[in-house]
């Protein structure tokens, strides 16, 4: 379905429609390299922001065709965390996403309160791309940091683009801008363009260790040496390790922080 075919499109809650949960894997399935599963973060704590009190930080854009049938057309998650020192920006985690996944859900768990948001996924159906639904649930997740008392957005970025320069070193990707002084990744660019500053590269966030002949059903890979691999999707290289038939990918991003201010960069 084209944007174009849509009598109405609108922004709704997990909370407020819990039978639409399972959209949100269903639409990543369809965007995210396969090995970002495996992700022990993600195997522990994704399904726990589904939970009924974290359920209203996940929001849905659903669009509702001429015939009534509804679409579900992007989709975003964030999650509420406590930051020891929100006025020093580069004391955000090396560990990014894992990290703020993890911390997120056990505080909340624990019932510390927190000061602050972080974005950890948009994703938009591959029809609806060129759409302004991205700058829509950025926008949201502002609201809602206010709503919620939360005095930050922060959000750990993956470059969309950078799987296509696989013998650049992120740091180096990073650093690339347009004519115009602007961050070179379009997703990055994005985040910049919305208000967002680039505070520091988080080295290790996320992080995928697994038997090589998963990464072989993952990536149709096959590893016969150890050493670096690129796999589709992959920021960094996968380091296959023969003796112990094991793969790690340790997957960088760069920490961004949105201001919540109703104007201004």
């Amino acid at each position: 379905m084209m944007k174009e075919a849509f009598n109405e499109i609108t922004l709704v809650s997990a909370e407020e429609r819990p039978d639409l949960i399972p959209a949100f894997d269903e639409l990543g399935a369809a965007v995210w390299p396969k090995f970002i599963g495996g992700d022990a973060a993600v195997i522990k704590y994704w399904d726990r922001l589904f939970s009924e009190r974290l359920r209203r930080h996940q929001f849905l854009v659903v669009g509702q065709d001429e015939h009534g049938n509804e679409w579900v057309l992007a989709t975003s998650n964030s999650i509420p965390f406590y930051w020891p020192e929100p006025d020093d920006d580069t004391s955000l985690p090396d560990e990014g996403w894992d990290a703020v996944l993890a911390g997120g859900v056990e505080a909340h768990r624990s019932g510390q309160r927190p000061n602050a948001l972080s974005a950890l996924a948009i994703v938009v159906s591959p029809d609806m791309r060129g759409s302004d639904l991205a700058e829509r649930l950025i926008a949201n997740m502002k609201t809602s940091a206010r709503q919620n008392d939360l005095h930050a957005l922060v959000a750990p970025v993956r470059p969309t683009k950078k799987p296509a320069y696989p013998l650049t070193s992120f740091a180096d990707y990073i650093s690339w801008t347009t004519a115009d002084g602007a961050p070179f990744d379009p997703w990055v660019r994005k985040h910049w363009q919305l208000g967002a500053r680039l505070v520091k590269i988080a080295p290790r966030s996320m992080r995928v260790e697994a038997p090589l002949a998963q990464w072989t059903e993952w990536s149709g890979l096959r590893f016969p040496v150890s050493g670096p691999y690129h796999v589709e999707g992959g920021l960094t290289p996968l380091i296959a390790d023969c003796e112990s038939s094991t793969g790690l990918y340790v997957e960088p991003n760069i920490w961004m922080r949105h201001r919540l201010e109703d104007s201004g960069r």
